[in-house]
This record gives C-alpha cells, sequence and structure tokens, in this order.
C-alpha cells in the first residue's frame, strides 16, 4: 500500500506538467503575426525607399498669395493622369450621430504608396465596418479586407471624403512643426504618413520664375523668387494639387518685385503652362498657422475604449 502511495505522489507533477506546457505553447502559437503578402519588385524598390535610412526634414518653402506671405511643404511630384487612392479604414461602426467608432489602435491601409505610378498623395476614404469581428491591425492589407468582407463578417462604407495623406519614409518630420508622423499599413508593412484633412484632386495653378532653361532642358528657377499662388485653404476641401506654370523673366528681373498671380498676368511675360503637378499644402498665411479641418482619421481615433459599442454589426 505504501507502495503505491509514493507511486501516486511521485506522478501527481507529470500529470499538471502536460497541461500547463500545452498551455504555454498555446500562448505562443496566438502571438505569431501572420507574415505579409509577397509584393512585385517594383512595390518592394518602393518600399526600400520608405526606410527610415531616407528620413528626413520636409523644409517649409515660402510663397505668396495676393501679396500676402504663405509658407507650405513639398511633398513631390505627382504622376499624371492624377487619381485619388484608396485608404482603408476598419472601424466597430457609427454611432448615433453617424460617426465612425473607431478600434482602438487599428492603422489605416493604404492601396499604393509613393514610387508607384499610381500614388498622388490624395485618397478616398473607405470604412471597413467589422462590428467585433476583427482585432485591432489583424487586417493589415487589402486583400484581408477583402477576405473578411466575402465572408460576411465585414462591410465596405463607401465615403467621398478625399484627403491629403502623403507618404514618407519612417522617422520623417516636418521643420517647424512638432507633429509626429501616423503609421498606416501597405501590403501588411509599416509606413508612415501625414494628415493634412480634407483635399481636393483638383488642380490649382501656381507660378515658378526661371530665367532660361538647363543643360538638361529643365527651367533654371530663379531661386530667390517664391512661388505665387491664387488660392488657399480656407475651408475643405483644400487646394493642395497644384499645376505648375513656369513665368520667364530676363536677367534684369529683381526677385519678389511679383507677388500675385494678377501682377503676373499685367506684367505680359512669356508663361510654360503645365510644367508639373506637385502636392504642395499651405500650412500658414500671414505669417498664422492655418488650422485645416482634421480627417476621421485623427478626429475620431478614439482611444479611450477598446471595445464596439451595442449594436454595432456590418451593413
Amino acid at each position: 500500500m505504501k507502495t503505491l502511495l509514493r507511486c501516486i505522489l511521485a506522478s501527481a507533477p507529470l500529470c499538471f506538467a502536460v497541461p500547463l506546457g500545452a498551455q504555454k505553447q498555446h500562448k505562443t502559437v496566438a502571438m505569431v503575426t501572420p507574415a505579409p503578402p509577397s509584393v512585385s519588385a517594383e512595390a518592394q524598390l518602393a518600399l526600400d525607399e520608405l526606410s527610415p535610412r531616407f528620413a528626413t526634414e520636409i523644409e517649409q518653402i515660402k510663397g505668396w498669395f495676393r501679396e500676402r506671405p504663405v509658407v507650405y511643404y513639398n511633398f513631390g511630384f505627382v504622376n499624371e493622369p492624377v487619381t485619388a487612392g484608396r485608404v482603408f479604414w476598419p472601424i466597430y461602426g457609427f454611432d448615433a450621430k453617424g460617426n465612425p467608432v473607431a478600434i482602438r489602435g487599428q492603422r489605416p491601409i493604404f492601396s499604393t504608396i509613393p514610387g508607384l505610378g499610381d500614388y498622388s498623395g490624395i485618397w478616398r476614404l473607405t470604412y471597413v465596418v467589422t462590428a467585433d469581428h476583427a482585432q485591432a491591425n489583424e487586417l493589415r492589407d487589402i486583400a484581408s479586407v477583402e477576405t473578411l468582407v466575402r465572408r460576411k463578417r465585414a462591410a465596405l462604407h463607401e465615403t467621398t471624403l478625399t484627403l491629403n495623406l502623403p507618404i514618407v519614409a519612417r522617422g520623417t518630420r516636418l521643420a517647424g512643426d512638432s507633429t509626429s508622423g501616423m503609421l498606416g499599413w501597405y501590403q501588411g508593412r509599416d509606413v508612415q504618413f501625414f494628415d493634412f484633412g480634407p483635399a481636393s484632386v483638383s488642380l490649382a495653378p501656381m507660378w515658378r520664375f526661371a530665367n532660361g532653361k538647363e543643360p538638361s532642358g529643365e527651367p533654371k528657377l530663379v531661386v530667390e523668387q517664391n512661388s505665387i499662388v491664387d488660392s488657399i485653404p480656407v475651408t475643405p476641401t483644400y487646394p493642395d494639387l497644384w499645376d505648375i506654370n513656369v513665368v520667364q523673366v530676363d536677367s534684369t528681373y529683381a526677385p519678389n518685385s511679383l507677388k500675385s498671380a494678377t501682377a503676373v498676368q499685367r506684367a505680359n511675360l512669356v508663361i510654360d503652362p503645365h510644367n508639373s503637378i506637385r502636392n504642395l499644402p499651405i500650412t500658414m498665411v500671414d505669417g498664422v498657422k492655418v488650422e485645416r479641418v482634421a480627417s476621421p482619421l485623427r478626429a475620431f481615433a478614439d482611444l479611450r475604449s477598446p471595445f464596439p459599442p451595442a449594436p454595432t454589426r456590418p451593413q
């Protein structure tokens, strides 16, 4: 009898070791992040250009609006034809006022990135209504969104909102602005962007000045002359895409003698139209910061509650 009791006591720890070990293994599996989908060589090259080693500070550039000083940022060339990309934002649903109820920490998902032909920095917003069928950042690419929709566990809610969300290399900063960049997803990879709120895909004219051409054929810009615009971001939707027109002047021209579109037109100078298109959001007028309306990604990114309201179902 004593021998039997000793055997039972000796084997007892082994009985508990198995489920504990299995539980530990289960937790480890639950923490595994799925591998991101494969991308084309062109997309991988574009992603490499967005790595932290290419982080920089986006400088402030001076301009004129009807003889009033403005300041803007330069987020580079925009390919033609200009198209708005798609940005998908998974949410729980909508509140009684129709506002999106955010999933705490969920990033937006972008359809393209700089370096690809369809990128403009302007995006049409689509909500992905998940109810409680997805945890934060479980959805990281468009394919996973489409899969959830096919399974009828989410629904797409299209909007007419177009937003200026230029994507930049991770770690990039804005000169003269302490605003931090936000994080999003592209094909399961981290991307950083800045949020300038509602913007139009329509082009507004901007005038730059040149004295002849470079050997490459590009305009030889008069760097001391500030660019000139004839519209500013007063109310949404803001004019952030600019159609660059080049004003040709000679060596006798004193930089910044002309400070308005009206003055340029009256000067009867040769203008080379439609030189290029750029994403140049204006952030200051007369030395005062422009108060842009926040996009839903900022305005409703509710970090207070991790739980969905009831009821919220894909609709």
